[in-house]
């Protein structure tokens, strides 16, 4: 289900890979939590007891024979360039230091104690010990114990001084160590909380034209379904699976053919196929001839829906516009596929009947106004045609 959501840079939508990509970190988050369950000792079983203590999995091995949703689990430390997002959402909350690293995970700070004193780590003969193996209470305060494989230099003494400074406020307690989910206030993990952190970390990057951005923040303001909105928001962002895009991920196969369906001779991009293909211009101009709108056809569906919206007398009427812009998105985008997958003709002018036909349903089920505002009707024995 995509819901609707006005959000800062114009981007009003939430995005359903997004949201996938919340649910997975669901399962990392799960992987973490104490208790057995078999579940999870059939995911120990198969790639290691490590997915149950450790948060970065950045540099380890993803084994052939995973599944594609183990080995989704696993992409999601590269989600963000530059930083390993997941690890610093997740801090460990000290406890009793039964199940907390002491050299390797986060539990003071916002780096682990290696990351702060990697010289000292290098040395360590304690690297894989936990925080209680290496402290003990003589009723007073915490006294910490350090193994190193060989005598330290003057400097590196200095180096466990401070480490020991650090140490001075840190106290142990009865209840077990746990996890704190960094974006959300309380610490507590929720796919709400993890949507809203990634939607801020991936398009943070982004940089969108004043242009563009307004288009993203209008998209929605259309009596549209949902997932056709959706599918036109992933359009302009080039996110279908087109040819071209299939070719650039390495998914389209050599004998599998590239051309658009409604022309020869031309790759299926984006915006080939819903715009730059004879075939589409001709849908496009008849769906503009109905409306009685007399458009130059713009280089971008970026601008080509700021003009469709902009010809609009009205809000009702804009409202109307919007709409039957998505239906032609749609409706191209299912004629190519029955073109494909089904051996259908890609004709245009059966597609621009099919998007009369289309729109005026959306019409009837979603917009508080006559649709007869766009539509004529003439009646025909037996059977209703718009024109």
């Amino acid at each position: 289900m995509v819901c609707k959501e006005k959000s800062k840079g114009g981007l009003g939508v939430r995005d359903v890979r997004i949201v996938n990509l919340s649910l997975l970190t669901k399962w990392r988050w799960r992987l973490l939590l104490p208790g057995r369950a078999l579940w999870k000792d059939v995911l120990v079983a198969k790639y290691g007891r490590h997915i149950l203590t450790n948060v970065d999995w950045s540099g380890v091995r993803i084994p052939t024979m995973a599944s594609k949703w183990w080995r989704d689990i696993c992409s999601l430390d590269k989600l963000v360039e530059s930083k390993n997002w997941l690890v610093e959402s997740m801090v460990r909350r000290l406890g009793n230091g039964n199940s907390t690293y002491f050299w390797t995970s986060i539990w003071t700070g916002d780096v682990s104690i290696s990351a702060r004193f990697p010289r000292l780590f290098s040395l360590s003969n304690q690297k894989e010990s936990m925080i209680n193996e290496l402290c003990e209470y003589d009723g007073e305060r915490w006294n910490w114990t350090f193994s190193w494989r060989r005598a330290l230099f003057l400097w590196e003494e200095e180096l466990v001084v401070r480490l020991r400074d650090l140490l001075a406020t840190v106290n142990l307690l009865m209840e077990d160590d746990g996890w704190k989910w960094v974006p959300d206030p309380e610490g507590v993990f929720s796919v709400k909380s993890t949507y809203l952190h990634l939607v801020d970390e991936l398009r943070s990057g982004e940089v969108l034209e004043d242009g563009k951005a307004m288009i993203f923040d209008h998209i929605w303001d259309s009596p549209a379904p949902s997932k056709v909105i959706a599918f036109s928001w992933q359009l302009l962002h080039d996110r279908i699976p087109t040819r071209s895009n299939l070719a650039v991920r390495g998914i389209l196969v050599a004998d599998v053919p590239w051309e658009c369906v409604g022309c020869v001779g031309s790759v299926e991009s984006s915006i080939h196929l819903f715009l730059h293909c004879p075939s589409a211009l001709k849908v496009w101009y008849d769906i503009f001839r109905w409306l009685g709108l007399v458009i130059v056809i713009p280089p971008s569906l970026f601008l080509l829906f700021e003009v469709l919206r902009a010809s609009a007398r009205n809000v009702k009427i804009r409202k109307g516009f919007l709409l039957i812009w998505h239906a032609t998105i749609w409706s191209l985008w299912k004629a190519r596929n029955g073109s494909i997958f089904a051996n259908e003709s890609f004709a245009p002018n059966d597609i621009v009947e099919e998007i009369k036909v289309t729109s005026w349903k959306w019409s009837l089920a979603r917009l508080k106004v006559p649709p007869c505002m766009y539509y004529e009707w003439t009646w025909d024995p037996g059977d209703c045609l718009l024109r």
